[in-house]
């Protein structure tokens, strides 16, 4: 028993010996010095250590605190709070620093770059100083260019952070990391592990890579590395396998990529700036392969491009559950193609507008799709295209098209040399916004002959609503606006039926219009037909005189919609053989529509409508400012609603307007050529209707009660006005509905909205008629009528008159229609009572 405990003493104090002699015998500061010349010759990193200890029992092991790792210049990369390691004894015979399990904890990695380009994390070896004094206390000599190596068998990372600021791309962003195992880092194969989170989102990545020393070598190097985001079951995933032929070189690099995510907006629990769409159950698995090449210096696009411009898909199979476009959506999206010479497809369901379609489409091989792609479509590729309507929407319920049988089908090649489109499709019925149409067919084909020319020949489209036929051709050129041409014609267009698709429903009546163009005569303002919603989106003409000038600091003040007119020209031939607008026909429609320079012409404009021929034409001139336009009626008959939708009015009117005059204007906007209207119009309607409002807007409170609400049949309306100084003289007024009939002159503002108007309603009862004379005044907004006085400040009010009196309409209509011949209206219908009889017994009447 004693020799037992001699012994365990023995054994202690060797031990002790051994601990005590590794300190006294170690020298700490050189040891540190060592390691930190080693790191430095590796990476160029400069590390501070406030504290570090050695242990050889029970084995040998490194542990330092508040540890910092800084590039020269640069915000220090890492700074930890402790640092353990064990040490491989016999690796530093041969000069060699190697860590085995070496373990941070509570470290901060800041990775910063700035607008220089210059990193902290680069890890750029220094080869300067590798002396170092020799880590045994009482020997001070040098080792001449020592030469020292630092290695890690494997890395475990526990409770840290990482920063990154990237201020050359202005990115930045952290996330905490929970743990990081990186084992077998000398091994073929080494293994990763990584636990993290960022703002309450867990996320890991898991997987094995190639030999870290063959990373920039000449040898294959392999890796698969899994990643995902979230946690449960409805977690994100992605995997991601390649293999590299030649790392050094970057050549005949294999990737392949699948993975499933719930919604791809996921992502922004990561990165909450990236603003990516809403596409939810994205997924699949896409093989590329290829030589992207070096790639060392090249960064942001240039990496992007080098990388799409070399590397090839070989296989694809993605789907997503939803894609928004902007207006409708695709759901049940899938792409697919098994190999670089299968067939690429693409099927999805879409909507549109309460309508439901079944897409199919085809371009050629994948490998053709790409070489088009990457070329500008030199390639020629094969392309088919069928739509289909489907019974019900992608939220369940039916659709409005549900009935249509409806298939379409665009089928050729597309090619920017050489392309060859047909389209075909037919519909039982056809279900559009606002219109539905019968039997429908269609044909056409589009020919590409080169970059710059394009046809559209033997379109037809028809329908028991509508037939369209014609042939257009589009020339593009460089630095010139695109020219499109060709004619188009209509065998029948039936705008009742179609009036959905291109007429909004009208406002509701109200005591007037809200806008300044009360008057036909302000339909010269044609700019708002062509101002467009989103004025980024308007293309710019080339201004040749300003880049003489040199004057590409001074902005540029032409209007937009000025800009736009200037960016295309016209050349079309429109005509109609048949058209029919509330109820009226229109036959032998005409124009000529070009434009050039931004100048618009229609002229002539011609045409039947009830038995008279149309004739007119219309100019803007917008290819130098001011804007000048000028308008010719000789005359036009137009749909009543038609005017008041372009005028912005509710729908007071119904019925075909003869309008008879000629308006000129000059300006940059709206308002200027408002305001610069001056000319001479006549506008007049017969055998139409209006609403019970307009009456009582002309005749007062009182007459509206008799008059009631809804709509009137309309005998006649007759106007003839002077434009000039924003202001319109009405030089004559008269209409007649039923047994109410008014006339007058005075004037409106055309951009004050003031009203002047010196009015005689007339009240017709069995031959003889009640009047008073009114004036409205007020605004078109708010009119206000009441009794006119006379010179001597009476007011006066007639009952019974001459029943052979001349027809009311007889005189507004002549001055209207300026000379022109026009429909008659109406024969006025004789009414007659027996209390018209006992009115004239008493003498009341006469």
């Amino acid at each position: 028993m004693k020799k037992l405990t001699g012994v365990l003493i023995a054994v202690i104090v060797a031990i002790v010996g051994v601990s005590v002699a590794t300190h006294v015998l170690i020298d700490q500061d050189a040891l540190r010095e060592r390691v930190a010349v080693a790191l430095k010759h590796q990476t160029g990193l400069t590390m501070q250590v406030r504290h570090s200890s050695v242990q050889l029992l029970p084995w040998p092991a490194f542990e330092a605190s508040d540890v910092v790792l800084t590039r020269d210049g640069q915000a220090p990369v890492l700074k930890a709070h402790t640092i353990h390691a064990g040490i491989a004894v016999f690796a530093l015979l041969h000069r060699e620093v190697r860590f085995q399990d070496f373990v941070v904890e509570g470290a901060t990695v800041n990775l910063v770059r700035g607008l220089d380009g210059q990193a902290n994390w680069s890890l750029t070896p220094d080869r300067e100083n590798e002396d170092a004094s020799l880590p045994v206390r009482g020997r001070s000599g040098q080792r001449i260019h020592a030469h020292w190596d630092l290695s890690l068998d494997g890395l475990h990372v526990a409770q840290a952070a990482v920063l990154w600021n990237d201020r050359l791309t202005h990115t930045s962003g952290s996330f905490g990391v929970d743990s990081l195992d990186l084992d077998g880092l000398r091994s073929p194969s080494p293994w990763i592990s990584l636990q993290g989170h960022h703002a309450g989102t867990p996320f890991t990545l898991k997987g094995h890579v190639g030999n870290l020393s063959q990373i920039r070598g000449t040898d294959p190097w392999a890796f698969s590395i899994g990643t995902t985001l979230g946690d449960g079951e409805k977690r994100d995933w992605l995997n991601l396998d390649g293999r590299i032929g030649n790392p050094s070189r970057m050549e005949n690099v294999v990737l392949t990529a699948q993975g499933e995510w719930p919604n791809l907006q996921d992502a922004h629990r990561l990165f909450p700036h990236a603003n990516l769409p809403n596409v939810p159950a994205l997924g699949g698995d896409i093989a590329v392969q290829g030589s992207p090449g070096p790639l060392t210096g090249l960064d942001g696009n240039a990496l992007l491009q080098r990388v799409l411009g070399s590397m090839n898909p070989t296989r694809v199979h993605l789907h997503a559950g939803y894609v928004g476009l902007r207006q409708g959506a695709l759901r049940n999206l899938h792409v697919d193609a098994t190999g670089p010479d299968a067939a690429l497809t693409v099927t999805a369901d879409t909507q549109w507008r309460d309508t439901a379609w079944h897409v199919e489409g085809g371009a050629g091989t994948m490998q053709q799709a790409l070489a088009a792609w990457r070329d500008g479509l030199k390639t020629a590729v094969p392309l088919t295209v069928q739509l289909r309507s489907q019974t019900t929407l992608l939220s369940g319920a039916p659709s409005l098209n549900a009935q249509d049988s409806a298939r379409f089908a665009l089928s050729g090649t597309i090619g920017a040399e050489n392309g060859h489109l047909v389209a075909e499709g037919s519909s039982k019925t056809l279900h559009l916004p606002g219109a539905v149409l019968h039997d429908v067919s269609l044909h056409g084909t589009l020919d590409g002959h080169d970059r710059e020319n394009m046809t559209l020949d033997g379109l037809q489209f028809s329908s028991q609503e509508v037939a369209l036929d014609g042939a257009l051709a589009l020339v593009l050129g460089h630095d010139v606006p695109p020219i499109v041409s060709g004619k188009l014609h209509s065998a029948r267009m039936d705008l009742d039926a179609l009036k959905g698709l291109w007429l909004q429903p009208a406002p509701s009546a109200v005591p007037a219009p809200t806008v300044p163009a009360a008057l036909p005569g302000a339909g010269i303002a044609a700019p708002k037909t062509v101002s467009p919603q989103d004025e980024s989106a308007v293309p710019s003409a080339p201004d040749h005189s300003s880049a003489a000038s040199g004057a590409a600091s001074t902005p540029d003040l032409t209007p937009s919609w000025v800009r736009r007119l200037r960016a295309q020209d016209l050349n079309l031939h429109l005509s109609a053989d048949r058209v029919v607008y509330a109820g009226r026909e229109y036959t032998e429609l005409a124009t000529r529509l070009t434009l050039s320079g931004g100048h618009l012409r229609l002229d002539p404009i011609s045409g039947q409508a009830q038995g008279l021929p149309l004739s007119g034409m219309a100019e803007l001139d917008a290819s130098a400012l001011p804007v000048t336009g000028s308008v010719t009626f000789q005359p036009l008959m137009l749909p009543a609603g038609l005017l008041e939708k372009q005028l912005g009015m509710p729908q007071l009117l119904q019925g075909p307007v003869q309008i008879v005059g000629q308006l000129s204007a000059k300006g940059n906007s709206s308002d200027e050529l408002r305001r610069s209207l001056d000319g001479h119009l006549g506008v007049s309607l017969v055998d139409g209707q209006m609403q019970s409002e307009l009456l009582g807007q002309l005749a007062g409170s009182a007459a509206s009660v008799v008059l009631g609400k809804g709509a009137r049949s309309l005998r006649c309306l007759g106007l003839h006005m002077n434009i000039a100084d924003d202001v319109a003289h009405l030089d004559t007024l008269g209409l007649q509905s039923g047994r109410f009939s008014t006339s007058g002159s005075g004037t409106v503002g055309l951009g004050t909205q003031a009203l002047d108007l010196h009015l005689l309603p007339v009240v017709d009862f069995e031959g003889a008629g009640a009047s008073t004379p009114v004036v409205v005044t007020g605004t078109l907004d708010a009119p206000h009528v009441e009794q006119d006085r006379d010179a001597g400040g009476r007011f006066h009010v007639t009952i019974g008159g001459d029943s052979n009196a001349a027809d009311p309409c007889t005189a507004p209509l002549a001055a209207a229609r300026e000379g022109q011949a026009g429909p008659a209206p109406a024969a006025v219908k004789v009414h007659h009572s027996k209390a018209g009889d006992i009115l004239r017994a008493l003498g009341v009447l006469h």
